[in-house]
């Protein structure tokens, strides 16, 4: 099993490949391929090519929640399949997956609309869009976790946006945000795009929806750039006790985290041009 890194905030030395404040994870068990987010903008299309992957083969489409910089690259997604269609070579097909509010409009006052610009019906004319709360199996070692449980106090947040819910505009605890997780023979490897449930309520989810006891590898944003200090100290010491093989946490983890996971956990380099194996 393969997991690329085609979208991050930064870029690996010397690879040169581009960033942008967003996420995008190509996941290759050599027989389903999966794209994770699109990042903000096309560049994970730029990215892919110049790292020998081609995203529109992609069987799954997964957006981990409904932000702006994990959606906002559907277009130039989209748009690449049309044109490989009209240049006499359809695409496969496509499944995008998703939890049923990562579709919803959301806003903030100082930004506005931070959610999808593409409605669900303009993926329905090209790909199958299937939305669950629970979770669900792509393969018989690949889940998408659907939504997850929040029952760690210390990773509680007050909402900051509105989302447009079914009896009109509320706060965003943002119930959509989830991850995948993957069967290795090592352990499980979590990828996620932000982590705005709380990374450590989606490391005990998912080995409660697995039946697997070791977590091996975390991979992506753990939206802890904004956390106070015990939050950050209460997620390192969490992290520390699940004797991690490898912490690849980028994105939206923040300096203050990264800092305090280097001393708690094996946390590694992490950026576009990242490419991990697990056997």
């Amino acid at each position: 099993m393969e997991i690329s890194v085609l979208v991050d905030n930064t870029t690996l030395t010397d690879h040169y490949l581009l960033g942008e404040p967003g996420f995008c994870a190509w996941l290759d068990d050599g027989e389903t391929p999966v794209l994770f987010d699109t990042g903000y903008s096309d560049i994970f299309l730029h990215n892919a090519r110049k790292m020998h992957i081609d995203p529109l083969s992609a069987e799954y489409l997964v957006l981990s929640h409904g932000h702006l910089d994990h959606t906002w690259g559907l277009g130039p997604f989209l748009a690449a399949r049309a044109e490989q269609e009209m240049e006499g070579e359809p695409p496969g097909d496509l499944t995008v997956l998703s939890h049923p509010w990562a579709w919803r409009r959301r806003r903030t006052k100082k930004s506005g609309d931070i959610g999808p610009l593409i409605h669900p019906d303009v993926c329905r004319t090209t790909a199958t869009v299937r939305t669950t709360r629970d979770p669900f199996w792509i393969t018989d070692d690949i889940v998408f976790l659907g939504e997850v449980p929040r029952t760690l106090s210390f990773e509680e947040w007050t909402p900051y946006a509105i989302i447009e819910g079914e009896d009109g505009p509320v706060p965003d605890s943002l119930i959509d945000d989830s991850a995948i997780a993957c069967r290795t023979e090592g352990g499980l490897v979590i990828l996620t795009g932000c982590s705005h449930a709380g990374i450590c309520n989606m490391v005990q989810y998912a080995k409660e929806v697995t039946g697997e006891r070791q977590v091996i590898d975390i991979v992506g944003g753990l939206h802890l750039m904004r956390a106070d200090g015990e939050r950050i100290q209460e997620t390192a010491r969490f992290l520390r006790n699940e004797n991690l093989q490898e912490l690849h946490a980028c994105h939206c983890t923040g300096f203050a985290a990264l800092h305090a996971l280097s001393r708690e956990t094996p946390l590694k380099e992490t950026g576009v041009g990242t490419v991990l194996r697990y056997p």
